[in-house]
């Protein structure tokens, strides 16, 4: 298994700078490059994750949480099938690339850094179904911010650019601004849910797994800025009607703080969410 682990570890991030660099040729019109293989090459690679999400639990008999970087390789995971979906439902690519590379950004880091635990023995806590799911939940949560983010630099690429009068080639792919910022906005959305749930949750059973558990923990405080973050742009969206350039500036914002919480609160300062 440890064998195994270690050939999908070095072919995985291979995979995904290769379907980056199909789908960033296809953006610009090498389809005599890029043709059906950019698809076919990103569903490939998914498969060779899902396929390393499950040798790496089975082999160390725990969740891929336990440091920030076995997150981002799943945050990597999550985007790539959330992106692939959509594809495959609405034949929209234009914004593939940049998903794409996102993806292969995360798994890129994730791998260069990752330090893995020198034991193989399973941690408690993680084994308890309930961890499980709250912590698969709030990553599905992250990766919606993501995409969230993705789509308003898109939006406010796109914007400066007709305010400026041009029309350049890259954008002539992209959806329009309105669809963006309803992208952006329905990704936040999804990614509020997630992170609603998983919150519930975590503030259910996190108490009854944890001796030391609290309310007051960094991450904890952290995650509930960013939720405050989202609810407010999401009502600023829905009730008081802002424009959009201001909505994907929060998207933004929001995500930026959540890849904070997820790295330095969460290495550094909190006392429990480490799962170590």
């Amino acid at each position: 298994m440890h064998f195994l682990n270690g050939i999908a570890e070095v072919f995985l991030p291979i995979g995904y700078v290769m379907a980056a660099f199909l789908y960033a040729m296809d953006f610009r019109k090498c389809e005599s490059i890029s043709g059906n293989w950019k698809t076919r090459v990103l569903q490939s690679t998914i498969t060779l994750h899902f396929l390393y999400i499950g040798m790496h639990t089975a082999e160390y008999g725990r969740c891929m949480v336990t440091t920030p970087f076995e997150i981002m390789s799943l945050i990597a995971f999550t985007l790539a099938v959330t992106y692939m979906i959509i594809e495959l439902r609405t034949g929209e690519r234009g914004t593939g690339p940049f998903i794409v590379i996102l993806a292969t950004l995360f798994e890129l880091t994730s791998a260069v850094v990752m330090k893995m635990p020198s034991s193989g023995v399973p941690n408690e806590a993680l084994s308890k179904m309930s961890i499980g799911v709250h912590v698969s939940l709030a990553v599905f949560g992250y990766a919606g911010f993501a995409l969230s983010a993705m789509y308003g630099l898109m939006y406010l690429l796109m914007y400066r650019e007709l305010k400026r009068g041009g029309t350049g080639s890259i954008y002539q792919n992209l959806p329009s601004l309105e669809t963006l910022e309803r992208m952006a906005v329905l990704s936040s959305l999804v990614g509020f849910v997630f992170l609603t749930v998983s919150m519930l949750i975590g503030g259910i059973w996190l108490p009854r797994v944890f001796e030391n558990y609290s309310y007051l923990d960094p991450k904890l405080i952290a995650t509930a800025v960013v939720w405050l973050l989202y609810a407010a742009m999401l009502f600023a969206h829905y009730f008081l009607h802002v424009d959009g350039k201001r909505i994907v500036r929060l998207s933004i914002g929001g995500f930026i703080f959540s890849v904070l919480s997820m790295t330095i609160v969460n290495a550094f300062l909190s006392q429990f969410h480490r799962f170590l």
